[in-house]
């Protein structure tokens, strides 16, 4: 047998075949095994900002209630104290708004607005008669925005319970 019978058309033919399916054999399992990847990496990435959002949120709600709390009790905090409890407020809604901007491309668009409806919500609350009146529109808008939001997350991320 010659070295140009080995290395016949026949033979090239089969080791061409050959090159081809072990380069699909590797480059096809990279490929899923990168996608899958870059997908769970959105996704935790999804996760991680939803949790921030959330607690962001939950932290307004705490401080709303705690105020709620204190007007419908008729007891004033002192003068150290509110000015604490509002600027933990405006430091949380600071956090939220930047959130809110800094998450465009990860939030769904029920999320979004419900964001949306917050802050207009908090906006009309100011136009309240009395200030338990504005303190009960205020809770309510917070808790409303906080349960919508986690409805969302769950349905973004696919999460189910």
């Amino acid at each position: 047998m010659a070295w140009a019978e080995l290395f016949g058309p026949a033979m090239l033919g089969d080791l061409v075949v050959a090159l081809a399916a072990i380069g699909l054999g590797i480059w096809l399992p990279g490929l899923v095994a990168l996608r899958r990847l870059r997908s769970r990496q959105w996704w935790e990435k999804k996760a991680g900002f939803y949790q921030d959002l959330v607690a962001t949120l939950g932290r307004l709600k705490q401080i709303e209630d705690a105020a709620l709390q204190d007007e419908s009790e008729g007891g004033a905090q002192d003068a150290e104290a509110a000015m604490r409890t509002a600027w933990d407020h405006e430091e949380a809604r600071q956090r939220l708004r930047g959130l809110a901007n800094e998450g465009l491309v990860l939030m769904s668009p029920e999320i979004q607005e419900a964001i949306r409806r917050y802050f207009r919500g908090m906006d009309l609350a100011r136009g309240k008669d009395s200030a338990v009146e504005r303190q009960i529109e205020r809770a309510t808008v917070t808790n409303d925005a906080l349960v919508e939001v986690i409805a969302a997350a769950r349905k973004d991320l696919g999460v189910r319970g």
